[in-house]
């Protein structure tokens, strides 16, 4: 895929004993795609997915109660957002590295570091360890236990997830696009009911193969919340059954219910999560250090986890690709940039995935009015204005040949190269 020009060597730990691709879709936009066109990537995922138009909000009866344009999105960005399924991401990504840097059935159990190597019990000793592992974090389970043994650790980052939303996923089959007009556009409309009445929604996006990937997010109670088990949050399509017997009764904007959908849906395809968000303080210890959901696990509701979880990783990458030697000072440097230009924009992220989330999730009148505002009253200007602070970090791995920036307004400049930068000050 590229040539390796830093002395840091690399090796990626997966804990199942093979890559199984659960979940629903998630969507990259500007802010991703400029690295996956540097990786020459981004062929690849144009060829498995469908650009996002708009999104189209019924109510129960499936009328039209607003539209929200993602149209300017090619414009302010230089490229669409584009929606795929978890599969097809894993496909693209699997392909292009190396079989042998990946190693399978490595659960981490422990993890020791000291000023000259980190050392995690089920590998080879190490420079650094990167724990990008998800919200439940093994990585970060471990750095947190000895932060709290020398009395580092926060309140907050001490007190364990708590979720408040059940979410059931799923990809059909290929449905017969001669039934259903939104399946032979070459766009995707994301196509989301949001009844008065059921506590939850339901979220629909075409995908190429005329398959539905297909969502549905339901709010728990804060007391069921508080009192839940949050280690349910891995991927169970064995716990997928109740839930889906609880909202198939739903109609569904293609034709028939949510029910018919499900039922098109292989099982071995649907499974159910609890989602929590969390912004966590601590982001490394020593030669050990978070990346995405693992320091900031973000609620779907807008779609920016994994562009999120990307631009940690490229930022972490453009600082280790320069670094003159792994020293424990140098390495602390490092984190300590990538905590400060990373954490903001996640904490940004956050807020704007949650007052999504609410806008969608929330019931009773005020949440009426609230929704009714969003979706028809908000001016093009504004949309464009959000989407344009949004999409102003399009950062590139500077080490590969830079990709034009055919965006509008120009993307944030680059981050100066720290100790390339340094040494020619």
């Amino acid at each position: 895929m590229f040539e390796r020009t830093s002395n840091i060597d690399y090796v990626i730990l997966e804990k199942t004993s093979s890559v199984k691709a659960l979940g629903s879709s998630l969507g990259l936009d500007a802010s991703s795609l400029p690295v996956m066109e540097q990786l020459g990537l981004l062929n690849d995922f144009n060829a498995v997915s469908k650009p996002v138009r708009q999104f189209n909000f019924y109510n129960e009866a499936i009328e039209s109660i607003g539209v929200v344009d993602f149209s300017c999105m090619p414009e302010i960005g230089g490229y669409p957002a584009i929606i795929l399924d978890r599969p097809a991401f894993y496909n693209v990504l699997l392909k292009k590295l190396p079989k042998e840097k990946i190693l399978y059935g490595k659960k981490v159990s422990s993890i020791e570091h000291d000023e000259h190597s980190a050392t995690v019990k089920c590998a080879d000793g190490s420079d650094i360890v990167i724990g990008a592992d998800g919200a439940y974090s093994a990585v970060r389970t471990n750095m947190y236990k000895d932060l709290a043994a020398r009395g580092k650790l926060s309140a907050s980052d001490a007190h364990p997830l708590s979720y408040d939303q059940n979410c059931l996923v799923g990809v059909s089959e290929p449905l017969d696009p001669s039934d259903h007009e939104m399946l032979r556009r070459e766009t995707c409309d994301f196509e989301i009911v949001i009844p008065k009445t059921d506590p939850f929604y339901a979220i629909y996006m075409p995908l190429p193969g005329n398959r539905v990937s297909w969502a549905v997010i339901h709010n728990v109670p804060r007391a069921e919340a508080m009192a839940g088990d949050t280690k349910l949050s891995e991927w169970h399509p064995d716990a997928s059954v109740d839930m889906s017997n609880f909202v198939r009764h739903q109609p569904s904007p293609f034709k028939g219910t949510l029910g018919d959908i499900i039922d098109k849906t292989p099982k071995e395809l649907i499974s159910k999560i609890q989602l929590e968000e969390k912004f966590f303080e601590s982001w490394y210890d020593g030669r050990v250090v978070l990346l995405g959901d693992a320091c900031h696990k973000v609620v779907p509701s807008a779609g920016l986890g994994a562009n999120l979880a990307i631009l940690d990783g490229v930022h972490l990458c453009n600082l280790l690709v320069d670094i003159p030697s792994t020293s424990l000072e140098n390495i602390t440097k490092v984190f300590e940039n990538y905590y400060e230009k990373r954490s903001k924009i996640a904490q940004g992220a956050l807020t704007n995935a949650r007052q999504f989330g609410k806008v969608m999730s929330d019931r009773g009148f005020i949440s009426e009015v609230v929704r009714k505002l969003f979706l028809n009253y908000i001016p093009d200007w504004m949309t464009r204005w959000s989407n344009a602070q949004r999409l102003q970090y399009r950062s590139q791995l500077h080490f590969l040949p830079q990709v034009p920036d055919r965006g509008n307004p120009k993307a944030q400049p680059q981050e100066p190269r720290m100790f390339v930068d340094a040494q020619v000050a």
